[in-house]
Parts: structure tokens; sequence; C-alpha cells
């Protein structure tokens, strides 16, 4: 599933022709990370020795003069996992279930995955086969320079950066209970594109939903303020389906939508951010079986 864009097809691996046209990093999370104003906020210290094994990964990028930045990055996301996944155990464990956390691989340009071929055109989705959510890092920066999600400046970007991941995370909490592969089924049944897209909405709606629980959940250990979740609300609604075709096409076309328009995303992020409840992200109530 992508926040936004095109799910990735299958096609056959990339030939390298001694070039390399990819690199990639799967990274763990880093559960002991401080939270944005502790914070989320990317800067190494002897703190941080537990992530070394992160930075010994990095994949060279040419020309970069220090990794220093790219170091941040990665670790900022590394965070924000680990923070999904402290989030999720205790929700699972509260029902009896035990929380099995993906993996976030990293990469550049266009990886493999088992969904098929991953491309940065694609922007985020997770892979219900590997259970994997896979993330070009210059989406981030997509975000802010074309989509307008968040401040030119940056200084208002963290946690829009860190809903986006939880949107994904949200779909792997859905494949774990059943959710995503109900709807898969669902959408083999119907007869038109309409009518999967119409579904495919209300799974993307519900994994906005979840991502604002998440938002709740960390909201006193991160310092979230109103600001912060202003930020992530106009996030939601640069990635409607509405603000993207209005944008790319000068008008909207409902039927094709596949996330849900601007106001339906910010609605259903709102939900989950106001009760912290995942029984309030039923987005299927009252759709046609």
């Amino acid at each position: 599933m992508t926040v936004g864009y095109h799910e990735p097809i299958s096609v056959q691996p990339l030939q390298r022709h001694g070039v390399a046209q990819t690199e990639q990093i799967e990274v763990g999370s880093f559960k002991q990370a401080r939270l944005f104003g502790e914070g989320f906020t990317a800067t190494t210290s002897s703190h941080d020795a537990q992530a070394e094994w992160l930075y010994a990964e990095l994949p060279a990028k040419s020309g970069d003069q220090t990794g220093a930045p790219r170091d941040e990055m990665y670790l900022f996301v590394s965070r924000v996992l680990g923070s999904t996944e402290e989030v999720w155990q205790a929700i699972f464990a509260s029902d009896r279930l035990t929380y099995r956390p993906p993996r976030l691989v990293l990469y550049t340009n266009a990886t493999q995955a088992a969904c098929g071929l991953a491309e940065k055109i694609m922007g985020p989705f997770y892979c219900p086969g590997d259970q994997k959510v896979y993330l070009d890092l210059s989406f981030f920066q997509e975000m802010q320079a074309e989509l307008h999600a968040c401040d030119s400046s940056g200084a208002d970007c963290q946690l829009p950066q860190a809903y986006v991941i939880a949107h994904e995370i949200g779909h792997h909490v859905q494949n774990l209970l059943g959710v995503m592969p109900r709807v898969r089924e669902l959408q083999g049944s119907m007869e038109t594109e309409a009518e999967r897209n119409r579904l495919q909405v209300l799974l993307e709606l519900q994994a906005d939903c979840l991502a604002g629980i998440w938002a709740r959940k960390i909201k006193e250990k991160a310092k979230l303020n109103a600001s912060d979740i202003a930020a992530a609300i106009r996030t939601t609604e640069a990635l409607g389906n509405d603000t993207l075709q209005k944008r790319a096409l000068g008008y909207v076309v409902p039927d094709s939508f596949t996330h849900g328009s601007a106001a339906q995303r910010h609605h259903w992020f709102d939900v989950g951010y106001a009760t912290g409840l995942v029984k309030s992200c039923n987005t299927f109530a009252g759709a046609r079986q």
C-alpha cells in the first residue's frame, strides 16, 4: 500500500550492467530512542552506541563529503519505527495478541520487493508478501518541495515524515489482524475498478486512523503540541487523491481514488488521534460487502 502513489508491479529485477542503479539498507528499530523534543531529532551522541550497527551498513552515495546528514535521517527513521513497535506491541498485548514488527527497507531509486519492483515514483508502500515497508528517502524532500505537505524550511516536517511511516505500519497491523487479506479477497470478486478502488480507499483511511492512534500514544513522550498535529493533518490533506489530481490534472476523478480525499484522510487521522482506540477505526462500517 502506498501513501499516495501507485502500487508496485511485478517485473524482472534490474540489470545493473556493472553500474549500481540502486542502494538498499534494511533498518531495524532503535527502541531506546529519544522522541522529538527528547527527541526523534536525529542527532548522534555517545548514547546512540546501540545504533552503531546502522551506520556501519549505510550505503555510500556518490559525491557525499560526509555521511552525517544521511546518518541522521537513517537514525530518525529507525527511531520512528521503534516508536511504532512500542505502541503496537502494547495494544496487541492488551488483547492477548503478539505483535510481530515489520522491517523497513530504505532504498535509492529502485529495489526488488516480494510484491515486485519498488521504485521511488510509487512513494512509500507496505508489501504484505515480505512484511516490509519500502521507502526512498527522497520522498521526504518531495513532500516539502513538490507536495507542500510541510513547511519548506523543514522546521515542522518531523511529525509529517513520521506519520508517513506510521501509515505504512498501519498496513502491517491490518495484515496481522487479517483485514488486508479479507479486502484483497473481496476485491478479487468485484467486477469493476471503481468498486475495487472504493474498497481500497477504506483500507487506506483505516491506516490513517491507525496512524492517528500512534500519534496519540506517543504524544506525551514525544512532547507533541498543537502545531505538530496541525502539520501532520496538513500532510494527510496534501496526500489526498483530490489534492494530488487537482495539482497534476486540474480536475478530479473520484472513481479513480485509491487513498481518499483530503477531507477523508484528515477526518480519519483525527478519529484515531482523538480516541486512541482501534475499534474506532472501522472505516468499513456500513460498506456493502
